[in-house]
């Protein structure tokens, strides 16, 4: 499937849905923390299984700014240190791959979103809502953050996504070409 998706430069979001253990279940934990546990599992899974490097152009986006993962990769990297067997299907560091994911904005914190642009970049990150029960305005989210600069809001806005989705590349070839 993934080397399907990765032929026809598809764009997958991906969206677990959420830990079921009957623990998460009481105060409704299993859509609190059980839903960043389980993006961190699955983007886990993805990196140490080498999917990343055998496909390194796949274009995944991830919901909830990929949960816990990028707030506590550095757990993944010394894993590799002390038990070098992990890394059997990988080539770099566990933090090295975040980067080449995609996430979006419903981290429901603004400044855990400011903390995720410091780790992987605005042009990693796309605008999302988590409707209906994000919040109500997730375009005013993305201004509330504080140290972001208005060309990283921008960036996540819409720039990520248009170049994400190649609507960039189709908005040029509609233009009127200045030299006919």
């Amino acid at each position: 499937m993934w080397e399907a998706i990765a032929e026809r430069d598809l764009v997958v979001f991906m969206h677990p849905h959420g830990v079921k253990d009957p623990w998460y279940l009481d105060y409704g934990l299993w859509n609190s923390i059980g839903q960043t546990v389980e993006e961190a599992r699955a983007l886990s899974s993805m990196i140490y299984e080498g999917l990343l490097d055998h496909l390194p152009t796949l274009k995944i986006v991830v919901s909830h700014g990929g949960g816990y993962l990028p707030h506590y990769c550095g757990r993944l990297d010394r894993n590799v240190h002390n038990m070098p067997h992990s890394a059997r299907n990988i080539t770099r560091l566990p933090s090295e791959y975040l980067r080449d994911l995609y996430y979006d904005t419903c981290v429901y914190d603004p400044e855990v979103l400011t903390a995720l642009v410091g780790r992987v970049g605005a042009n990693r990150i796309v605008l999302g809502s988590d409707y209906p029960v994000g919040d109500p305005d997730p375009v005013g989210f993305i201004e509330r953050c504080p140290g972001l600069t208005p060309e990283q809001a921008t960036t996540i806005k819409s720039s990520t996504a248009t170049r994400l989705l190649g609507l960039a590349d189709q908005e040029r070839s509609r233009l009127p070409n200045p030299d006919s």
